[in-house]
């Protein structure tokens, strides 16, 4: 018997003791990169299956509350979120920046709206079954399932039974292990490169506080650039995160927090609550797609350089594979490779060329001490500086283009600073060889091939220029800490 339902999975039952099931799309992980992905292609009326290993209320446990940037909300269709309700706790319009000297505090406008995971999960679980998409959780993934050498489904296990669900389509969003991206076939056209510690970011997060409210503390909207630290808002007005985020180790991590707070003037807290996680911190593989494939989110390493975020620049993401996906479903045959690779084109000729020329240009910048960190942000050479009538706008678009005028007042602010001694001539040349290179990088990027055959021909342009990206070396007063 065949059911056909619009919208809803088709269920083939052979007999009363087998039963497989065909999906046109399966996603692995039901985090914020899977869900999203299976609310586009099931309100596109395709049958889709989302699982996860965990259990339905436990996935997202590990972090409680995350930051979205509210306009990329917007851009992403999911439908607004209200102070109040479970999965928001603030939407802001501004956040502040302080000088590692803490004898400055920079204004500007930052759209943010900060939600608490677990609960917006569950919202978009609904938000899914109610376009038919059929979810599994405590559903293990074991192994695709390939004929040909072509994907076709994966093996699962469920309930202590291992059966296999077959798909046209087979996306791995299952986080940083990249489960499925990591263990494809060498001649799938994918890197299948494992997170290293230097790959990563780790985040310390502790949920803290204040014993003494009254007196001054920092505002839950501030961070500490130089240290990748930052104060954000927790459950209460009295309460607040101190995170902190640095490559290497949890112990690195630990380390810059150590000799932050040695020197800050913070009042006294309490901690009630710690969460540790990690986010990626590299260039994404060269290719997302592969036959019957695609890559998402952390399994993508889709992640905005300057500040860790990945959330909703996978969504940006998303809505350009959804539209490629769609097309291909709707042709007979193999969802193949040739099928879905311009979800590559205008990835990487967009937000990817400009995450991957950010990439670059921190390399650069990571590399100013403490002097140097002063004298740019204090001459706004970093954060566009403002009034508190005239805050400025963030870059919505991750870019930068800078007019003739502004290009040489930059230069004369670099020359100036060398003259008066708050930057040194190697951090300046190295910053500018940063930004040479970051320039290259982001048109070859913005010159992704249209067609498959062209590929390998660009990836060796692309190699060599990521091969001229030096180490970052930041040194706190207690760890020496490499930035890769």
């Amino acid at each position: 018997m065949i059911v056909n339902q619009p919208n809803y999975h088709k269920i083939i039952i052979k007999n009363d003791l087998d039963m497989s099931e065909n999906y046109d799309v399966i996603i692995v992980g039901a985090g914020t990169a899977g869900t999203y992905m299976g609310w586009l292609l099931g309100k596109l009326g395709h049958s889709v299956l989302v699982i996860d290993k965990d259990e339905r209320n436990k996935v997202g446990n590990r972090l409680d509350i995350i930051h979205f940037e509210t306009d990329r909300i917007k851009k992403a269709g999911i439908p607004p979120f209200k102070v109040g309700d479970p999965d928001c706790i603030e939407i802001r319009d501004r956040s502040r920046v302080v000088t590692p000297d803490f004898e400055k505090t920079i204004t500007t406008q930052a759209f943010q709206t900060i939600v608490r995971l677990s609960y917006f999960l569950q919202r978009m679980y609904k938000l899914l079954e109610s376009e038919g998409v059929k979810l599994k959780f405590s559903c293990k993934y074991l192994d695709l399932i390939f004929e040909n050498d072509r994907i076709i489904g994966v093996k699962i296990e469920e309930n202590g039974q291992k059966r296999d669900i077959k798909a046209r389509l087979v996306i791995d969003a299952s986080g940083t292990s990249g489960v499925i991206r990591t263990n494809l076939p060498s001649s799938y056209g994918v890197e299948k490169f494992k997170l290293s510690p230097q790959d990563v970011m780790y985040v310390l997060l502790q949920y803290i506080k204040w014993l003494k409210p009254e007196e001054p503390h920092p505002i839950s909207d501030t961070s500490y650039i130089y240290y990748l630290l930052w104060f954000g808002p927790s459950h209460t007005e009295d309460s607040a995160i101190l995170g902190v985020g640095q490559p290497g180790s949890y112990e690195n991590a630990r380390l810059a927090r150590e000799a932050f707070l040695k020197r800050a003037e913070i009042p006294p807290y309490e901690i009630y609550k710690e969460e540790q996680g990690f986010t990626p911190y590299r260039r994404p593989p060269y290719s997302l797609v592969g036959d019957g494939f695609l890559c998402i989110g952390d399994a993508g390493v889709i992640t905005y350089p300057f500040s860790g975020h990945g959330v909703t620049a996978t969504w940006m993401l998303c809505l350009i594979a959804a539209e490629v996906i769609n097309n291909a479903l709707k042709t007979d045959g193999y969802v193949s490779r040739e099928k879905l690779w311009d979800i590559n084109v205008k990835y990487f000729r967009d937000q990817g060329a400009k995450f991957a020329a950010l990439f670059i240009l921190l390399s650069g910048i990571l590399n100013f001490d403490e002097k140097g960190w002063n004298y740019f942000l204090k001459k706004g050479l970093i954060y566009k500086t403002g009034a508190d009538d005239d805050i400025p706008e963030p870059n919505k678009e991750y870019e930068e283009d800078m007019s003739l005028g502004e290009l040489l007042k930059f230069l004369g602010s670099l020359i100036g600073g060398l003259i008066k001694g708050k930057l040194s001539f190697k951090n300046i040349n190295r910053f500018l060889s940063a930004n040479g290179l970051s320039g290259k990088i982001k048109k070859h990027y913005e010159k992704y091939p249209e067609s498959v055959n062209d590929f390998n021909t660009w990836v060796i342009k692309a190699d060599k220029l990521w091969q001229k990206k030096r180490v970052a070396i930041k040194k706190l007063p207690n760890v020496e800490i490499e930035y890769h």
